[in-house]
């Protein structure tokens, strides 16, 4: 739990400046996001308990930064650009090179994003989902 706690607010204060960056600038913003999804291609079975909602992270950054939807928090969408951040990130509390262990603390701190910010991605989800329709 104070592990947990521990990579929470380091994730937070080592990339806050970084991921509010990447927000102004559309074009960084897609750029990082494109890193990011290649990043978890690659390591998709290492992540697999989180690779479906790392996926609708990443949408909604995106339809948020196009315009395409808006009816989030500006918190919540820092939050889980942070969390994207620090997953991209090679500097982290477990390196990712670790078998078996090296993305653990990616893993908690994109589980710790997913339950801050479930509201808003349940949202999300179903306006998605209306856009389908």
């Amino acid at each position: 739990m104070l592990i947990r706690w521990l990579i929470q607010k380091i994730a937070y204060w080592l990339f806050y400046k970084r991921a509010n960056n990447y927000l102004k600038n559309r074009n960084q913003t897609d750029s990082v996001l494109t890193r990011i999804e290649r990043k978890a291609l690659s390591k998709k079975l290492s992540i697999k308990g989180v690779w479906e909602r790392l996926g609708i992270l990443i949408q909604l950054i995106r339809a948020w930064v196009s315009g395409e939807y808006k009816l989030v928090p500006y918190r919540s969408i820092l939050m889980i650009m942070i969390g994207l951040v620090y997953f991209l990130s090679p500097f982290d509390l477990i390196p990712d090179f670790i078998p078996g262990i090296g993305y653990l603390d990616d893993a908690a701190v994109i589980a710790f994003i997913l339950g801050q910010t479930d509201k808003d991605l349940k949202k999300f989800t179903a306006w998605k989902q209306q856009q389908l329709d």
